[in-house]
């Protein structure tokens, strides 16, 4: 495995919590080799899977190749990783997590799962996410940052030029204006999940929030939101405002 010379930056997140639209600001900002979901491989489609979702298995799909590619990535330059916390499963460990600058975008549960499950009624609680981010989150801060980086999902579509630039400030790379903008379009990076993107592809720019309205949730899926809020607040109370914050150096 070659040595890592940029930052690998990674945006650990839960299925539809706006996430996408963040991975599209950074393909436009177009200075960062940008990872959709590459744990989702291992996760899904290999002989180590965590879920027999699919019966496919993928060539190279192993976790230790995954995260080589990563690394061999940020050889050459800085490299952004959107991923689902779950997705992580078995991997959430101070070392896997200290050779990355972690951040975090949360959602409320109630509205990321109403989402979600219209897609996939059956989906896990593994799956929901909430338990591996909070995971994920525990650990970064036994690595030393505290607290650690954290967007709340509907604040940044509400001010998406103020909370970007807070996390830019954060990790410390140079906020980009014009990337908050873009052309509408499928991206390379979203060939394995496109069924999912093809709203995030009609779009130009983040989309602001839709007024408040009740989320239908049946009782299996109510049951997960509620046991998901505690991780919620725990995460959303110390996410990022606009400001500026020190930078995050990851533990190697």
């Amino acid at each position: 495995m070659s040595p890592t010379r940029h930052p690998i930056v990674v945006l650990w997140t839960t299925p539809r919590s706006r996430s996408t639209a963040f991975e599209r600001m950074m393909i436009e900002r177009g200075d960062h080799t940008v990872f959709d979901e590459p744990f989702s491989v291992p996760y899904y489609f290999s002989a180590e899977r965590r879920s027999n979702r699919y019966s496919e298995r993928a060539p190279d799909a192993d976790a230790a190749t995954v995260l080589d590619r990563l690394v061999d990535a940020a050889a050459t330059r800085p490299v952004f990783v959107k991923e689902m916390a779950h997705h992580a499963s078995g991997l959430l460990t101070p070392a896997f997590l200290g050779r990355f600058t972690n951040t975090f975008l949360v959602r409320a549960p109630r509205a990321a799962l109403g989402s979600f499950a219209a897609r996939w009624p059956d989906l896990t609680e593994e799956e929901a996410g909430y338990g591996r981010l909070l995971e994920a989150f525990r650990v970064v801060q036994q690595l030393g940052r505290t607290p650690p980086i954290v967007l709340e999902s509907d604040e940044v579509t509400d001010d998406p030029p103020a909370l970007v630039r807070a996390w830019c400030d954060a990790i410390g790379i140079p906020f980009i204006e014009s990337a908050l903008r873009w052309e509408p379009g499928m991206q390379p990076q979203w060939e394995r999940w496109h069924d999912w993107y093809e709203g995030v592809a009609r779009t130009t720019g983040f989309v602001p929030r839709p007024p408040d309205a009740p989320t239908p949730l049946d009782e299996r899926v109510n049951a997960i939101a509620a046991r998901a809020q505690p991780v919620y607040d725990e995460l959303a109370a110390v996410r990022l405002r606009d400001g500026h914050t020190s930078a995050q150096e990851p533990d190697v």
